[in-house]
């Protein structure tokens, strides 16, 4: 069942990046008493889309709980003035984070709170989270350092954070519909916004939240795929490709294992990494509404 989860791990950059598990799916089809009964579409779909669902919350976890440690390191890194330990965390860390976007709509409280950008706050908005310490971590000139106590309050109001998140990630099962809508949302926005420069702009690490989010939404694609070709066998194919393509283009950004700076990219590949992922958001916007007779069918719970 997890067989989804495994290939989008070889995604991961760096090796502590990703937990992935691995397990056989079968189906079976027949009555007590050894006779075959044939399976239904409807049901077959049903089954298809109730395995998606237990698959990504089984994903969410996963990644919840490796965010959770990876967090706790660099936030005490961080409150410890470690501060070249803490850059070479930062990106690498926060990518568990972003593959958990497709569902940011079940914690947008958190969501706020761990990534806001400074120019997104409201008035009288405190500026804390990811953000609040990269631009700590990569000032400008003449910007001054925090305090010792502004480091320590905002290291353990991100570690407590995350933790909090973690456990909420136990209880969450997204739907069909809501993978599909997430995935579509994260790529129209956040995706677009990264291929752009304008997600981590001190650090120039936005090559590293781009991929999260094409984690995110590849694994949300794999696990609707089988019931998508049944519905638009060419839209499928089109997200193959547009998927494949978008990988391509950020495989050729690497330095070793880890992504060069967003600023180290040149005019031509950041021109077409921002073609490829505007066309892979537009047809992954498409893909809820065509799904829309198969989602409808009602969905068995799983025995046991």
């Amino acid at each position: 069942m997890k067989s989804r989860i495994t290939m989008l791990a070889t995604a991961a950059l760096v090796a502590t990046l990703v937990l992935s598990g691995c397990s056989a799916k079968t189906t079976k089809s027949g009555d007590s008493g050894g006779g075959s009964q044939a399976m239904t579409p409807q049901v077959s779909v049903a089954l298809e889309l109730s395995e998606s669902t237990s698959d990504f919350a089984f994903y969410l976890r996963q990644q919840a709980e490796q965010l959770d440690g990876g967090t706790a390191e660099f936030a005490a890194a961080y409150q410890a003035g470690n501060d070249d330990l803490a850059r070479s965390l930062y990106a690498p860390t926060r990518m568990f984070y972003n593959r958990m976007l497709v569902v940011s709509g079940s914690f947008p409280d958190l969501a706020r709170q761990l990534d806001t950008r400074e120019q997104d706050l409201t008035p009288g908005e405190a500026f804390t989270g990811w953000h609040a310490i990269e631009k700590d971590l990569y000032p400008v000139a003449g910007q001054a350092p925090y305090s010792a106590e502004q480091r320590a309050a905002l290291a353990t109001q991100l570690a407590a954070d995350t933790h909090t998140l973690t456990e909420q990630m136990l209880s969450i099962r997204p739907s069909a519909d809501q993978q599909t809508e997430g995935a579509a949302t994260l790529l129209q926005t956040l995706g677009v916004n990264a291929a752009n420069g304008a997600e981590d702009s001190p650090s120039s690490t936005d090559l590293y939240d781009l991929q999260g989010y094409i984690d995110g939404a590849h694994l949300v694609f794999e696990g609707i795929r089988v019931v998508l070709v049944t519905q638009d066998a060419a839209l499928a194919t089109t997200l193959d490709h547009e998927f494949s393509g978008v990988q391509d283009s950020l495989n050729a950004q690497h330095y070793g294992v880890t992504f060069k700076r967003y600023d180290q990219v040149s005019a031509d590949d950041l021109a077409s990494l921002k073609d490829k992922v505007s066309a892979l958001a537009s047809s992954m916007a498409r893909v809820t509404a065509t799904m829309a007779p198969a989602t409808a069918t009602p969905t068995p719970t799983p025995a046991g």
